[in-house]
């Protein structure tokens, strides 16, 4: 993918798709029907975020 796509992970468990995505500047798209690991992805995500703010 370039930057700025759009990326769909349907099973986002973790986050780690997403993280990928903030790192190299693609836009995502997940979905989780665990409530365990919507929770896991979406801190997992929000760290990425906030240290990227801090460069």
């Amino acid at each position: 993918s370039y930057e700025n796509d759009i990326v769909l992970d349907p099973f986002i468990g973790s986050g780690t798709t997403a993280i990928a995505c903030l790192i190299l500047k693609r836009n995502y798209i997940g979905f989780e029907i665990s409530e365990k690991y919507y929770k896991i992805a979406l801190e997992r995500v929000k760290e990425v975020e906030y240290q990227q703010k801090l460069k």
